[in-house]
């Protein structure tokens, strides 16, 4: 499995048989096999997040396919200003907080849970190839300092609830795949917008989560804050991986 880091929040992951592609809005795409299915996710409607040109990843890539959070609306009378037509419009699945979803690509199935963001739309977690990815997209325990105590006190509650599914559906896949209860690769936010609470939501995930590698993202290009990361939370730091820029591979 290759980890291709293209910008922000947006991730490309290359498994055996086909693409899986998240949250890009901006930063250039590796050269891709058309061979492989690609199927592209957008956790929520934010424009870091989701960005209409991926409509246009069918051009040059035949078998693309679109998994979108049910947050991203879709009217018909947007569709020019989307580059949407009935035929692309087909290509799409909306998924809601809380689904499982099972596809195929190349043969592969393929199998999507979602859990409640604390911002907007879900976040990820696939299971394929005997192996599990997470993408949080902005499930996060966003710590502002400047709200009341009130919203912080809610979003702890909320965050922790989030968790606990994630591991649950962890579990539940091991179960019904019969793969390890482990996240191979997990996508999440670490904000340096947050300030001294930046990493709060990353140690809660590797605690209450098993994980194997956790990819930093939602940065705003200031990666140094992963090396702070590694040295304030020692006991995780093999487990985070060292984004320096964009466009860095990684292989697990």
């Amino acid at each position: 499995m290759k980890i291709t880091y293209i910008a922000h929040s947006g991730f490309l992951v290359e498994w055996n048989r086909f693409y899986t592609l998240f949250d890009w809005w901006q930063g250039e795409l590796p050269p891709l096999d058309r061979d492989k299915p690609l199927l592209v996710f957008a956790s929520h409607s934010h424009h870091d997040h989701f960005d209409p040109k991926i409509f246009r990843l069918p051009e040059t890539h035949p078998d693309t396919r679109f998994i979108l959070s049910h947050d991203i609306r879709l009217p018909t009378r947007h569709w020019d200003s989307l580059g949407l037509n009935e035929e692309l419009f087909a290509r799409v699945t909306s998924i809601r907080v809380d689904s499982l979803l099972t596809t195929e690509a190349a043969g592969e199935e393929l199998t999507v849970r979602t859990v409640r963001s604390t911002d907007e739309g879900v976040a990820f977690l696939l299971s394929a190839e005997g192996r599990l990815v997470y993408h949080g997209g902005d499930l996060n325990w966003w710590h502002w300092e400047e709200e009341d105590k009130q919203y912080r006190n809610n979003m702890a509650a909320n965050y922790r609830r989030a968790i606990e599914t994630l591991a649950a559906c962890v579990r539940d896949e091991a179960a019904d795949s019969g793969c390890e209860p482990v996240i191979d690769a997990a996508m999440a936010p670490l904000d340096p917008r947050l300030e001294d609470a930046y990493a709060m939501g990353v140690e809660y995930l590797l605690k209450n989560v098993a994980v194997r590698k956790l990819f930093p993202m939602h940065m705003w290009d200031k990666y140094d804050w992963i090396e702070r990361c590694r040295r304030e939370h020692p006991a995780d730091a093999d487990k985070l991986v060292p984004i320096t820029a964009t466009g860095q591979t990684f292989e697990l």
